[in-house]
């Protein structure tokens, strides 16, 4: 579990960072449109990894995170001078995959779908009906009695 602590530093680093972003005092345009969506922050506070998403293809991500990396010692500057810690964390960006991976999921769902209502339409179904389910009150047996039957 994450102390405390270190949650309320990782959250101020990223509104923080964000708000760099979204008033524009990082000057390379590679770093416009970029989501910061989560800090995590070692126990130590030493290091804070920060988690980004940009919508675009490959060689745009490739250049924002180019970007990112070259404007990381000037956020750590901006992060000493407002945070106030002891020692200012390092700063290394890493592209989250999470919303991809989510849209993924999305599309595989999205094709099941579209496949069982393909398979109703033909009256095909992906589950038979089990042989105690026409109203009889009696449990159905469990995997351990089905194992010790055969």
């Amino acid at each position: 579990m994450a102390n405390k602590r270190i949650l309320q530093v990782g959250e101020a680093i990223r509104e923080h960072l964000a708000l760099m972003l979204v008033r524009g005092e990082v000057s390379d345009p590679r770093v416009r449109n970029v989501t910061l969506n989560a800090v995590k922050v070692s126990p130590d506070l030493q290091i804070a990894r920060v988690y980004y998403s940009v919508l675009g293809d490959e060689s745009l991500r490739a250049g924002v995170a180019q970007g990112l990396k070259n404007a990381a010692g000037y956020f750590r500057r901006s992060l000493g001078e407002a945070l106030g810690l002891r020692y200012t964390p390092h700063v290394h960006f890493f592209y989250d995959e999470t919303i991809e991976r989510a849209a993924r999921m999305g599309e595989l769902f999205a094709s099941l779908d579209r496949e069982r209502s393909e398979h109703a339409l033909e009256g095909v179904s992906d589950v038979e009906p089990r042989a105690d389910a026409e109203g009889d009150d009696t449990e159905a047996p469990t995997s351990r009695e089905r194992r010790k039957s055969e």
